[in-house]
């Protein structure tokens, strides 16, 4: 999907959590109660240009004040 990023400034291809890992930090972010709540409305910026990893929601491009970032898992 491509959305409107916050930290680009642009429209910028954006993917939804792939593992449980980002779901959990996004859950953590979002104050979201249930280990397995929904979060795939959630979406992290894969700009080809920056390394952004700007969490965003669908309809929401700054659902977190400040803007949070994915982190990098090893």
């Amino acid at each position: 999907m491509t959305y409107p990023c916050h930290t680009c400034g642009t429209y910028q291809p954006h993917r939804q959590p792939q593992d449980d890992r980002e779901r959990d930090v996004i859950r953590k972010l979002a104050k979201l109660e249930k280990p397995n709540a929904y979060v795939e409305n959630y979406w992290i910026c894969v700009s080809t240009e920056q390394d952004c990893r700007n969490i965003r929601r669908a309809g929401v491009a700054k659902p977190f004040d400040p803007p949070q970032k994915m982190p990098v898992f090893d």
